[in-house]
C-alpha cells in the first residue's frame, strides 16, 4: 500500500494514526470544552491506572470529584484557555509531566485539550540517585579533609566509629594519671599508635620520651638486660662501662610493653617489683635506681587463658590491668575503613611524590573486604596499590586475587560454629537465625539500604520488614 493511497482512505489514515498514538510512551488524551475525554490511548491507561470505562462514563472534573484523579490539568486549561504544564502523581504510584494544550477553532472558541502525559518515575528516581551520589561524594570529600588535616597532627588517631571515640575519650582520661594500662587487640589493630597517643596528651609528653619494646622480639637471655641495663662486667661480651635499661631511658616518660603476654614467666616476677617500687636493679648490681615512668602494656594473647595454664602471673596480670582497652578488630568497626583508606592514600602519595585515587569500584570491594589482619594489612595494602599502580586513578583489577576472592568465599561458606547452639531447634528456626546474621552482615556492609537490597536482590520494602523482625 502506498503513502498516497494511506491519505486519500480516511479509514486507513485513522487506523494508521490510532496505532501510531497507541505505541507512544508517553499518554495521551482528547478533552472536550466540557471534560469528556474523547480519545485516550494505552500508554495513559498504564499510567494513571484508570479503566476505559470511568474515561468514557465520568468528565474530568467527575473523576476528581471521586478521588479517581487529585487534579485534572485539562479543567485548568478550559478554565484559562493557555497551556498548563504540572506534575501529577497517580494512584499507581507513577509521577507524570502532563503538557495541556488547547486548540481552539476558527472562531478563537476552545474546540479541545490535548494533554502529552510523561512517565517521570524514572528520571525522578534517577536525580534521586544523583543527589544521593552528590551527597555521598560530598561526605567523602569532608571526610577526606578532615583526614587531610588530621594527618597534620602526628598524634591523631584515625577513626569515625562510635566505639574508637569511646575508647579514645578513655584514654585521655588514662592519660591523666600515671596508673598502669592494658591495651587489648588483634595484631594489627594499633595497640601502638594508641599507646603513643596516650603519652602524646599527657603531660610526661613534655619531661620524657616515649620508649617502646617489643617483649616477644628480644631473646630472652638479653631481655631482662635490656630493659633494667646491667653493670660493667656483668657477663661475657657486656659493655665495659655497663648499660643503662630502657626503664631508665623512658625515665619521666612512658615505656609500652608490648606483646607483654610473650614476656618470659621468670622475668615476670621482676617487672612486678618494679611496677610496685619504681625502682630497678641492674643485672650485675645490688643498687636501687629510683624511676619515674608511665608504663602501658599491651598484648594480643588471651591472658585470661594464661593465667588458668600458669604462663602469665596472676600478681602482675592485676597490677597491669588496673585501666584496660580493648580495641575492636577492623571488622567491627567498618565506619573507619574509608577514613583509614583515604589516610593512607593520602600519606603514601606524599611520600612516594603521587597523586592516586581509588575508582569507586574498588572503594567499594575495600570497604567489604573483612581486613583479618586489620589497620596493618589495610596499610600495606594501599602502599602496595599506590606504588604498582600505572594510572593515576587505581581499579581493581591490581587487588591480590586472594582479597578479590576471600570476601565471596567467606559470604558464601556456612561456618559450622552457626550450628553449634542450634541443638532443639526446628529447621524454620535455624535458617531464620542464619538469615538474620546474613542481614546482619549485608547491612553493615552496604550502604545505603538501597544497595544493600539490591546486593540481596529483594525490594526495599522487604528489607525494611525484615531488617525491623529481627531488631537489625
Amino acid at each position: 500500500m502506498n503513502r498516497d493511497k494511506i491519505i486519500e482512505d480516511p479509514i486507513e489514515s485513522q487506523i494508521l494514526l490510532s496505532n501510531l498514538i497507541d505505541s507512544l510512551y508517553d499518554g495521551i488524551t482528547v478533552t472536550d470544552p466540557q471534560g469528556n475525554t474523547l480519545w485516550y490511548n494505552k500508554a495513559f491507561l498504564r499510567i494513571s491506572g484508570l479503566t476505559p470505562y470511568q474515561l468514557t462514563n465520568y468528565t474530568s472534573y467527575e473523576l476528581v470529584e471521586k478521588g479517581w484523579l487529585k487534579n485534572a490539568a485539562a479543567i485548568d486549561v478550559i478554565k484559562q484557555k493557555k497551556t498548563i504544564n504540572t506534575i501529577v502523581k497517580y494512584p499507581t504510584g507513577i509521577e507524570a509531566l502532563i503538557t495541556s494544550t488547547p486548540v481552539f477553532d476558527n472562531e478563537n472558541n476552545l474546540h479541545f485539550v490535548i494533554n502529552n502525559v510523561r512517565d517521570i518515575t524514572e528520571l525522578n528516581k534517577l536525580k534521586r540517585d544523583l543527589d544521593e551520589t552528590t551527597a555521598l561524594t560530598k561526605s567523602y570529600r569532608q571526610t577526606l579533609h578532615e583526614v587531610q588535616l588530621s594527618n597534620v597532627d602526628g598524634n591523631q588517631i584515625i577513626y569515625r566509629s562510635p566505639v574508637m571515640e569511646k575508647i579514645v575519650s578513655l584514654a585521655n582520661k588514662f592519660a591523666a594519671v600515671d596508673t598502669p594500662i592494658l591495651i587489648l587487640g588483634e595484631s594489627g589493630v594499633g595497640k601502638d599508635v594508641l599507646a603513643n597517643y596516650i603519652h602524646s596528651v599527657s603531660d610526661r609528653n613534655k619531661k620524657g620520651p616515649f620508649v617502646k619494646v617489643n617483649c616477644g622480639a628480644i631473646p630472652e637471655h638479653l631481655l631482662e638486660s635490656e630493659l633494667f641495663g646491667y653493670e660493667a662486667g656483668a657477663f661475657t661480651g657486656a659493655n665495659r662501662h655497663g648499660k643503662a635499661g630502657l626503664f631508665e631511658v623512658a625515665n619521666n616518660g612512658t615505656i609500652f610493653l608490648d606483646e607483654i603476654g610473650d614476656m618470659p614467666y621468670s622475668l615476670q616476677v621482676k617487672l612486678l617489683g618494679v611496677l610496685q617500687d619504681m625502682k630497678i636493679h641492674r643485672v650485675g648490681s645490688t643498687k636501687s635506681i629510683p624511676i619515674n615512668v608511665k608504663v602501658i602494656a599491651a598484648t594480643n594473647a588471651n591472658l585470661q587463658e594464661m593465667l588458668k595454664e600458669k604462663r602469665f602471673r596472676e600478681d602482675l596480670f592485676f597490677r597491669i590491668n588496673v585501666l584496660s582497652l580493648n580495641i575492636p578488630p577492623l571488622r567491627e568497626r567498618p565506619e573507619d575503613i574509608f577514613v583509614l583508606l583515604m589516610h593512607f592514600l593520602t600519606f603514601f602519595n606524599e611520600k612516594h611524590r603521587m597523586k592516586k585515587t581509588f575508582s569507586p569500584t574498588l572503594i567499594d570491594l575495600l570497604l567489604e573486604y573483612r581486613w583479618h589482619g586489620n589497620i596493618r594489612e589495610l596499610k600495606n595494602l594501599v602502599e602496595r596499590l599506590v606504588i604498582i599502580s600505572d594510572d593515576e586513578e587505581i581499579d581493581d583489577s591490581l587487588l591480590p586475587s586472594y582479597l578479590r576472592n576471600k570476601q565471596r568465599d567467606e559470604i558464601n561458606t556456612v561456618n559450622n560454629d552457626d550450628f553449634q547452639n542450634t541443638t532443639g531447634c526446628t529447621l524454620k528456626e535455624m535458617v531464620e537465625e542464619h538469615e538474620k546474621k546474613v542481614l546482619s552482615y549485608y547491612i553493615s556492609h552496604y550502604k545505603p539500604l538501597k544497595k544493600c537490597a539490591e546486593m540481596l536482590g529483594m525490594d526495599l520494602t522487604t528489607l525494611f520488614r525484615k531488617k525491623k523482625r529481627y531488631g537489625l
